[in-house]
């Protein structure tokens, strides 16, 4: 085991290079040390991306403010419930190609299909929820609030339906996502594996190579 010099107690798994004592850094050395995201999972498609990380950790928040935005303006404004869904998804999606399927896991509240069925309840509730007092499905109610930063806002009940719709949309793009990533990744790991055991064949090959006696001599006398 070889110990890290930039901090005590950090092992590095050590390579090739460092077994056979030829000097060369250990397998790994490259890869970033910090956890920018939630999980230490090697991502589904090639190594770890510090940059993408650190973007990713970045935008997120961003992304998501928007999507919120998006859903609380669009009743009379470009936006709504689906365009915000949308926009929330494209978050989550980042946060999978950066980290993988467990990563989008790891950054959800609860499972896509819990999502989904929060937002069709949300949905079948802010609907049918006039025929209780009879009157049309649909039928809009409006509050007046006064809050101390925003001052006067009008809430309408569309935004419940609004906000039911947000949710069925992120938990099928994510119940998506994560069917296809779960089948790319197993695809790929199999791949990794028969690379690996390839090279480890491959080596055995050129160790019995080395370790088998020479032959006679060519022109030698016979």
């Amino acid at each position: 085991m070889i110990t890290d010099p930039q901090g005590p107690g950090r092992p590095l798994v050590a390579g090739p290079g460092a077994r056979d004592g030829t000097g060369g850094p250990p397998e790994g050395w490259e890869a970033p040390r910090e956890r920018w995201l939630s999980t230490v999972v090697r991502p589904a498609f090639g190594p770890r991306s510090v940059l993408l990380e650190v973007v990713t950790r970045l935008l997120i928040p961003a992304i998501l403010l928007l999507s919120v935005f998006l859903l609380v303006s669009g009743h009379n404004r470009p936006g709504g419930g689906f365009a915000g869904g949308l926009v929330a998804s494209m978050a989550y999606v980042l946060r999978y190609v950066a980290g993988g399927r467990h990563e989008l896991l790891a950054g959800l509240p609860m499972r896509p299909n819990g999502l989904l069925a929060i937002g069709m309840m949300m949905g079948c509730a802010a609907a049918g929820l006039p025929l209780l007092f009879g009157r049309p499905v649909f039928e809009t109610a409006k509050w007046e609030l006064t809050l101390p930063v925003f001052g006067e806002v009008k809430v309408l009940s569309a935004l419940f339906f609004e906000a039911g719709v947000f949710l069925i949309v992120v938990g099928l793009v994510l119940s998506v996502v994560a069917a296809l990533g779960a089948r790319m990744e197993a695809e790929e790991e199999e791949a990794r594996t028969e690379r690996e055991q390839r090279a480890v064949w491959l080596g055995r090959r050129a160790a019995r190579a080395r370790q088998a006696p020479p032959g006679p001599a060519e022109g030698g006398p016979r």
